[in-house]
């Protein structure tokens, strides 16, 4: 589930940003932004799913478990970069762009970090 969504993450974001026009009657903006949300929504359950697996089979202290905040940080960071409202206008090149794909830039190494935490601190069973 994580590789899936960091997989469509990647992919919506490219298709969003890179893309223009489109293919046989859908937008690829909106496409992208589709698929971007979607990647988003499935790696942060993903991570969700694992901190609560973590809590129920590891013993104190031995798992790494992703925290509350960062993960709200996370889903955030995916609402920010899909919603038409910024900080920044998107129509204000190329500042309006460099805040999104900052943010998107952050949230993937977000998750890299995680799931690099992840692999240095095995789940163990209890």
């Amino acid at each position: 589930m994580l590789v899936a969504g960091l997989v469509l993450l990647i992919a919506g974001a490219l298709l969003a940003v890179a893309a223009d026009g489109s293919a046989a009657g859908v937008d690829l903006t909106i496409a992208g932004a589709v698929v971007l949300a979607a990647g988003a929504v499935l790696l942060i359950t993903g991570l969700a799913r694992r901190r609560r697996a973590a809590g129920r089979r590891g013993t104190p202290g031995t798992p790494y478990r992703t925290g509350k905040g960062k993960l709200l940080t996370m889903a955030a960071a995916v609402v920010y970069i899909v919603s038409p409202i910024d900080l920044v206008p998107d129509v204000l090149l190329p500042v309006g762009v460099v805040d999104d794909a900052g943010a998107l830039l952050w949230l993937v190494f977000a998750v890299g970090q995680e799931l690099a935490r992840r692999r240095s601190r095995p789940l163990t069973r209890g």
